[in-house]
């Protein structure tokens, strides 16, 4: 190895044998190989482009249509914090964080009391409450 700067580098790129399905051996030389780490970052990031993003979008706007078509007597919410996104015209509107209601956190917020959306459940029967959140996202 020759020293450029702070890193070794190859004198000449070497060649990494792999077995093919029939066999066969294929040599590709060390600079075509990428780690394992870069290409999970390159992933992540055309996973989190805005094309992306607004295609995914798209797709949950569709979805909800189709189960808004299922239960029509059924209100539709959104949450305003990430539910907007995802449907143009909701019957109405609330405001939940996102741990609200989760397991482990009965505090209850005064000031997302949403009073409304439990009088609308109960004289409804039930409501679809839209809200988003990051994928992936462990609670």
């Amino acid at each position: 190895r020759k020293r450029y700067g702070n890193r070794a580098q190859p004198l000449e790129p070497r060649a990494n044998p792999q077995l093919c399905h029939d066999n066969a051996v294929v040599l590709f030389a060390s600079s075509t190989i990428k780690s394992v780490g870069k290409v999970t970052r390159e992933l992540k990031k055309e996973q989190n482009s805005l094309f992306n993003c607004l295609n995914s979008i798209l797709h949950d706007v569709v979805f909800i249509e189709e189960i808004q078509q299922l239960y029509p007597s059924v209100p539709l919410l959104a949450n305003l914090r990430c539910g907007l996104w995802y449907t143009p015209s909701p019957d109405a509107t609330c405001y939940f964080k996102s741990t609200d209601g989760h397991n482990g956190n009965w505090s209850f917020s005064t000031t997302r009391l949403n009073w409304h959306v439990a009088e609308l459940a109960a004289r409804q029967g039930a409501v679809m409450l839209v809200d988003a959140t990051r994928k992936g996202k462990a609670f």
